[in-house]
């Protein structure tokens, strides 16, 4: 029973899929500059500018120095001359290196300027995976020609070499099911929110206005008053004056006494009807719009009739 058990987990863990080894940093070997007509200092500036560029961004910079120390002479000068633009030198420089990656700097000196750029090849088989060139470069510019090189060139091989991991299953979130009412389930129903209550009007339009006609009605008294007194005035002259008081002076002042009486008493009956209507319009309800009530006033022989007219409740 024992052997069974353990004969079924060893063909298991055969079965089972590698975990894939964690990958470090690139390890890139920075080989002899491909320079054509370029001073010797000007080539070491590049070559130690490019190795402390690639260290500043986390690469594992393999110095051809340290490659080539133990070999011995034939096959280090072997190594130095062959052509770096062909795949078998590039071959034998990663397995000498034990590195992935296989850069090689380009200078070439030209009438315009420098031809300055940088190419990166895979070690196990010598196949091109990025490369940029400036051209027409001045000699002050070629550290800066290079690093923009650089940033083209190192993003697009840790492309090739160091893709991202595929997402794992257990970052997926499950989806998300939708169940839909069945016939017999109306499903939850938006509890009906209760509204506020109007706010109720505090004040009519009628009682704004109230104080028109009361107004208009103490305005009419006051002149009712001075016409009154007028023909008081003009009564009185006809008794203290008697007999001494011409008749055709004696007709004006029954005349202009009368008029005045008239126009007084027609005053006060449009007064009073104003009054009467600002009250009405002042103690109206609010719920009922305001009764249309009009004054009348006429004169007649001997006085005067005041009324009013209009929709009462």
């Amino acid at each position: 029973m024992l052997i069974s058990l353990v004969a079924v987990l060893t063909v298991v863990a055969a079965q089972a899929p590698a975990l894939p080894a964690p990958q470090g940093p690139l390890s890139v070997l920075v080989a002899p500059p491909d320079a054509t007509g370029t001073p010797s200092h000007i080539v070491d500036f590049a070559r130690e500018h490019v190795t402390a560029q690639l260290e500043s961004r986390g690469v594992r910079v393999i110095r051809m120095d340290n490659v080539i120390r133990k070999m011995p002479a034939t096959k280090r000068r072997a190594l130095l001359r062959c052509k770096r633009t062909e795949a078998p030198c590039i071959e034998w420089l990663g397995t000498a290196s034990q590195a992935e990656v296989v850069l090689v700097t380009e200078l070439v000196r030209k009438p315009q300027g420098y031809r300055a750029g940088l190419k990166t090849h895979a070690a196990k088989d010598g196949a091109l995976i990025a490369e940029n060139f400036v051209s027409d470069v001045l000699e002050d510019s070629l550290l800066d020609a290079l690093t923009q090189a650089l940033d083209v060139v190192l993003p697009a091989t840790l492309r090739a070499l160091r893709p991202p991991p595929p997402p794992r299953i257990d970052d997926v979130p499950p989806p998300t099911r939708v169940t839909r009412p069945g016939p017999s389930d109306p499903g939850s129903q938006p509890t009906p929110v209760p509204s506020e209550p109007a706010l109720t009007q505090t004040s009519s339009s009628a009682r704004r206005w109230a104080w028109l006609p009361a107004a208009g009605g103490v305005v009419l008294a006051g002149v009712g008053t001075v016409f009154y007194l007028k023909a008081k005035d003009r009564y009185d002259t006809l008794e203290t004056g008697g007999a001494d008081i011409a008749l055709r002076d004696s007709d004006a002042l029954v005349s202009q006494g009368k008029n005045a009486q008239t126009v007084s008493r027609v005053a006060f009956g449009l007064g009073a009807a104003g009054l009467v209507a600002g009250a009405v319009m002042f103690l109206w309800p609010e719920d009922d719009p305001p009764a249309k009530v009009v004054p009348s006033a006429a004169v007649m022989s001997g006085g005067a009739m005041v009324g009013l007219s209009g929709t009462w409740p």
